[in-house]
């Protein structure tokens, strides 16, 4: 993550067992963060997402990662999705789910909503490799679009970079370490929540100001 506490995690009572909720703070903005493997609890976060965005004229960005388990092998199915809407996120643990809501699945078809991400090549497949088979229209690795302030091509920069050449974030990393994790876990790690969250916010961030649905 980064170096100099900037980005920070802090869990808060739900008084449930269908999700979890954190708050991320990047850089001092707050984000919302809910983790479930809860159809319902997934559902209701597609409807107040797209509830909330009704009056904006843009299409709709949707910051967008995936993760597998390693030491599964290289076929290794996604285990959990992560989308985020400005500053509204959702880790769903599709390795847990005992389905994916008919909501999500309109939600990742709906040709007005764009979904970005940072070396995303095999997510597609992935999600699509899962056990519940995810569908998901289009997908854009955003490192194909952006360019450093010298014209220079970020096609081949690490997250790190691009997230300080497109936001002016410095030290934002997406730590090696976490990526090969267990993600089939029933509790993900708070270093998962939070690594999960911020690749996902930042893709939302640097889509939208890429105008990816221009793209």
């Amino acid at each position: 993550m980064a170096d100099d506490g900037e980005i920070t995690i802090e869990g808060a009572y739900t008084g449930s067992t269908k999700f979890r909720l954190y708050t991320v703070t990047f850089f001092g903005t707050p984000i919302s963060v809910t983790v479930t493997s809860n159809p319902s609890a997934v559902s209701k976060w597609v409807r107040k997402t797209v509830f909330f965005h009704r009056r904006r004229r843009e299409p709709m960005v949707v910051g967008t990662g995936v993760q597998w388990t390693a030491f599964h092998g290289s076929s290794s199915p996604a285990q959990t999705l992560h989308l985020c809407v400005g500053t509204r996120c959702l880790i769903f643990q599709l390795y847990r789910a005992d389905r994916v809501p008919l909501s999500l699945r309109k939600f990742l078809y709906h040709t007005g909503n764009t979904f970005v991400g940072l070396w995303n090549g095999s997510d597609q497949r992935k999600l699509y490799e899962s056990e519940h088979v995810v569908g998901i229209h289009d997908l854009l690795d955003l490192r194909k679009y952006a360019e450093a302030d010298d014209g220079r091509s970020l096609r081949g920069a690490s997250a790190e970079e691009i997230v300080r050449e497109m936001l002016g974030y410095e030290g934002v990393r997406l730590e090696k370490e976490i990526s090969l994790s267990d993600w089939g876990r029933r509790d993900l790690g708070r270093d998962q929540v939070m690594q999960a969250c911020v690749d996902a916010y930042v893709s939302f961030r640097i889509g939208r100001d890429l105008r990816a649905w221009e793209l």
